[in-house]
């Protein structure tokens, strides 16, 4: 079988690693996927301006197509790149300037503009002011601004429906990641909360699994009927908290549960969960003011807009999920969250399939 064609994405600024990370992840998922190589990330700058090291690359990758995103024009590999053959595309461009001051040259950013064989633009004022730029038969494509965020992973279904069978029609809130020291917080509040819904269940994902033995106990101890998934307990309608101690995926619970509370976000220096995948998944999302810096932003652009609820102490959260279960609040939360994270999703899927479209059609054998 041969080789499949590589593609070279190249996030020209810092704002365009994470699209182009996502736009790796889509490709990975064609029908035909392409190899992949991503750079422009702190991890893997590229090899700036050296021509050889370009070339080094080009040649031990095998690589047939250069995908630039955002509007930074890096002249030499772009020159490089035309030089040796390969095609070239920008994507979520608005107003692409070209690198080292050339555009003060008149003409030279129309002239770098011809090289490529497609542009993707973020809106229809950027394409038409790229179309009269160019002057010329280029692809200038009104595509959208790509996707920000990883799309959600998948689950097992067969799990999921099974649950979900178990379930029936019964309410359930989820506690994320559970550190041990939230786990008496996160009981009372299923106490609380249990007073205007008296069917609810509690599904609890243990932080450390080796904690599951004395979370199961402690819950039980609080009068709470347990069952756990590690050892194969059926949900009961008796069952009040269920234990997810197996090593099961995140998201096979926050399917089930249109409620969710960040564990650790109450917790100064706890790890917490990635937020924006627990968001994508429709869960209405319970946090505290504790979230590590690396996920902070994102619980605060949730915040803001309206797709999670910021809590400041303990005895807070037992309200805040009983308002969230009041079906019509919870949804539109949850909605508000998914909509930021699959933002952009459309674009970012016809940008990967116009870039399997040209391999199927340059690239050679796939």
């Amino acid at each position: 079988m041969s080789t499949p064609p590589a593609v070279w994405l190249h996030a020209t600024t810092p704002a365009e690693v994470a699209p182009v990370q996502v736009l790796a992840a889509h490709l990975a998922e064609q029908r035909r996927p392409p190899r992949v190589l991503v750079t422009g990330t702190p991890e893997n700058p590229g090899p700036g301006d050296d021509l050889r090291a370009m070339d080094a690359l080009i040649d031990a990758q095998g690589l047939r197509l250069v995908v630039l995103a955002g509007n930074l024009l890096p002249v030499p590999l772009i020159e490089r790149a035309r030089a040796r053959g390969l095609g070239l595309m920008l994507v979520d461009a608005v107003d692409p300037v070209p690198t080292g001051g050339w555009r003060i040259l008149p003409g030279y950013t129309r002239s770098i503009l011809s090289r490529f064989e497609q542009i993707h633009t973020r809106d229809s004022l950027s394409a038409a002011g790229l179309r009269k730029l160019a002057r010329a038969p280029l692809a200038v494509l009104e595509t959208g601004m790509m996707a920000r965020f990883a799309p959600a992973r998948g689950c097992n279904q067969q799990e999921l429906d099974a649950l979900r069978g178990s379930l029936g029609a019964r309410p359930v809130w989820l506690a994320l990641r559970l550190p041990a020291a939230e786990v008496p917080a996160v009981l009372a509040a299923h106490t609380h909360a249990l007073r205007r819904a008296h069917r609810l269940l509690l599904i609890v994902q243990p932080a450390d699994p080796d904690h599951a033995d004395a979370l199961a106990a402690e819950a039980a101890e609080a009068g709470f009927p347990v069952a756990r998934r590690a050892l194969d307990d059926e949900i009961l309608e008796t069952t009040q908290v269920y234990l997810a101690d197996g090593d099961d995926d995140a998201g096979l619970f926050l399917r089930l549960a249109p409620v969710s509370y960040l564990g650790g976000s109450l917790t100064e220096g706890a790890p917490v969960a990635p937020v924006m995948q627990v968001a994508a998944l429709g869960s209405a999302l319970v946090f505290g003011p504790n979230a590590p810096e690396v996920e902070r932003d994102a619980l605060d652009v949730l915040r803001v807009m309206g797709g999670g609820l910021l809590i400041g102490t303990r005895a807070e959260l037992g309200e805040a999920v009983s308002h969230l279960l009041v079906p019509e609040v919870g949804a539109d939360v949850a909605l508000r969250a998914w909509t930021l994270v699959t933002a952009g999703s459309e674009a970012t899927l016809a940008v990967a399939r116009a870039i399997c479209d040209w391999l199927d059609l340059n690239g050679g054998p796939r």
